[in-house]
């Protein structure tokens, strides 16, 4: 009798011991998930938020300046059937007005070469310049073109727009005379030139307004085809190239024997160089400290933000150093020409002295910048930048 309440108390033992153990494991594995918890929560705050930076970026950037764009290049399409209908003074000059007014609403596109725009050359058939007069005149004398041939890129959009309205005659008078005479086909391959450009800025916009915008927010991670990391070299890009070089470098003759005035931006229309310019660098300023497109005063997640999270414990920042240098770009340009032909050729040094403010902040975008943010530059550099 007594083996036997012996042997239950072993048992009963036994099993205790066995649920304590159960418990104890409970008790460590609970501690463990806690853990992993309290390490998620410490990771997320130190980690900058990127899909609210992609998300601002895409829905009060982006879309937004290509709404702006097409919008105004529909009313500039009503200006261009007033004039051919009716090719007068007054609707010369409203047209011109109103293809300054599209051409600076493109500075504020033409940095975004990402998706489809970027598989159809949208830049590069809306704003390549200087424009192949040569070809322009072929095309309009035997009214035998493809404009969507890679040859006649530079006898397309704002380049060839401004040979056509400023530079077909000398006095506008004789501009007037040419879109008179039917016969000579200048309004059509206008109305064609501005056809073809609402058609790509059409093709773009629906893209963003697609499902393009939500794999572009979603695309957070840091590879080489992540949207940060291609939309920063985009960025880098369009400053070094499309903004330094072509605006300013490439006229100056910074790249060649001498300078090249008849490689401005505009140079039909030269006193509209200078205007174009700004406007450029209006868009790559906001576009850095995350100014909203439609308004000025919203704020968003940026890339001075990102640079200012990684560079926290910091007390000099990258970003107040590249505003510094956009600051100083700006301040040689608003020292230039109204005529950036004029300028070149009276005082190029000014225009060399500009180009070297604007490339003081390559540097810190393309080798300061990028190297903070972990992205590796995704194109080749041919001028030892």
């Amino acid at each position: 009798m007594k083996k036997l309440i012996y042997l239950k108390l072993v048992i009963l033992s036994l099993i205790f011991q066995g649920c304590s153990a159960d418990l104890d494991t409970i008790e460590i594995i609970e501690k463990t998930d806690q853990s992993n918890v309290s390490d998620n929560n410490n990771q997320s705050k130190n980690e900058f938020d990127r899909s609210s930076m992609l998300s601002f970026w895409a829905d009060r950037i982006i879309l937004p300046s290509m709404v702006s764009f097409e919008n105004e290049l529909n009313v500039f399409n009503e200006n261009v059937a007033n004039f051919t209908a009716n090719p007068n003074a007054n609707n010369l000059a409203l047209l011109r007005d109103q293809w300054l007014t599209t051409y600076k609403s493109w500075q504020y596109v033409e940095m975004f070469d990402l998706g489809v725009a970027e598989e159809i050359y949208f830049k590069n058939r809306i704003n390549i310049f200087p424009a192949n007069v040569q070809r322009i005149e072929s095309n309009i004398s035997n009214q035998e073109f493809n404009l969507d041939e890679s040859a006649n890129f530079a006898a397309q959009g704002f380049t060839a727009l401004d040979y056509l309205l400023f530079g077909v005659e000398q006095e506008d008078n004789a501009i007037l005379t040419k879109y008179s005479e039917t016969s000579s086909n200048y309004g059509d391959y206008l109305i064609q030139v501005t056809a073809k450009m609402q058609e790509l800025t059409v093709l773009v916009k629906a893209q963003w307004e697609g499902n393009y915008r939500d794999s572009f927010v979603q695309s957070t991670d840091n590879t080489a085809t992540s949207s940060i990391n291609m939309m920063l070299n985009d960025f880098v890009y369009y400053f070094e190239k499309g903004y330094r070089a072509n605006k300013f470098g490439i006229p100056a003759g910074v790249f060649s024997g001498g300078p090249l005035p008849n490689t401005i931006e505009a140079y039909h229309g030269e006193m509209y160089s200078k205007i174009l310019s700004l406007e450029a660098t209006n868009a790559i300023e906001n576009f850095f400290n995350g100014v909203a497109y439609n308004d000025p005063e919203t704020l968003g997640p940026s890339i001075k933000d990102y640079l200012d999270f990684v560079e926290s414990g910091s007390a000099e920042k990258l970003s107040e150093r590249i505003n510094e240098k956009l600051q100083g770009g700006r301040i040689k340009i608003n020292e230039l020409n109204t005529s950036f032909i004029k300028q070149i050729e009276e005082n190029n040094t000014l225009m060399l002295l500009t180009y070297d403010a604007i490339q003081s902040a390559v540097i810190l975008f393309k080798v300061d910048m990028l190297q903070k943010l972990n992205v590796s530059v995704d194109y080749a550099d041919a001028d030892g930048d």
